[in-house]
């Protein structure tokens, strides 16, 4: 069972289905069907409150992913039987998502899907290293 929690601050028009399958079609890509991921999309103030409380960088950013477990140690907490494993939490941008969408003539939700994305690869362990 793949579940998204979805968190939207209510003043953001976002096409919350589409997020949700955006995601669950790229871990499904990914070949993972045993997962759960919290994603928020929030303002300005609070992902550089984020990235510089948690990440100690400067200033706002686009998507922010919080791991839960290192790559190899997914199932490493015991969870009721039925419930799957979380992930992490991804934090987007919806005021850079706006930004960049303009820049790349994208539309605002296929850019918050580019950043579900990106944010989805570091919960798999991936770094741009």
């Amino acid at each position: 069972m793949l579940q998204i929690n979805l968190f939207v601050c209510s003043r953001y028009p976002v096409n919350r289905k589409k997020i949700r399958s955006c995601a669950l079609a790229f871990l499904q890509s990914h070949k993972i069907q045993h997962a759960q991921v919290d994603i928020s999309i929030v303002g300005k103030r609070k992902i550089k409150f984020l990235n510089e409380s948690k990440l100690k960088h400067t200033g706002t950013t686009d998507v922010l992913s919080f791991p839960l477990h290192e790559k190899q140690k997914v199932d490493d907490f015991p969870l009721p039987s039925g419930i799957p494993p979380h992930l992490g939490d991804i934090v987007l941008s919806f005021p850079e998502a706006i930004e960049q969408a303009k820049r790349f003539g994208r539309l605002v939700d296929n850019q918050l899907c580019f950043y579900v994305e990106h944010g989805l690869l570091h919960l798999l362990g991936y770094h741009h290293e």
